[in-house]
């Protein structure tokens, strides 16, 4: 099963989550989920919000929400480099709903408030969509 498999790294500011071989990935570009298998053409690419699936070698799958950054793949390794990647089971639903409503109500005042509260908005609905 080895020669099927690639190493798969995801580091946040605070801590490198995960570092194990998988046999596949499906990582959340800033455009759409990037399927990703062993001897994959060298990749950079900016992250959005979203589920990363990744299989794993004992037939089993992980999934983790990602909340922006950027990833590469590179000679049979993939690493992200992401502001927050939290288990998918961990996300506290309550807690994102209210995050939600809370931005839906915010009112922006000038340019940067109303892309602060589009990024509240998208990161609560990709963690809701990756919680279920």
């Amino acid at each position: 099963m080895a020669e099927k498999t690639f190493r798969c790294t995801v580091i946040t500011p605070n801590s490198q989550v995960l570092d194990q071989d998988v046999t596949a990935a499906v990582i959340p570009a800033w455009d759409g989920e990037i399927g990703l298998l062993k001897q994959r053409a060298p990749l950079l690419v900016k992250l959005g919000f979203g589920s990363m699936r990744l299989d794993s070698t004992q037939g089993g799958t992980e999934r983790l929400f990602i909340g922006g950054g950027f990833a590469q793949m590179k000679g049979d390794r993939l690493t992200l480099l992401t502001d927050e990647a939290i288990p998918t089971a961990k996300i506290n639903i309550e807690e994102t709903q209210a995050a939600l409503k809370e931005a839906e109500a915010f009112e922006p005042q000038n340019p940067t408030q109303a892309k602060r509260r589009q990024r509240d908005l998208d990161r609560a609905k990709a963690m809701l969509k990756a919680a279920q």
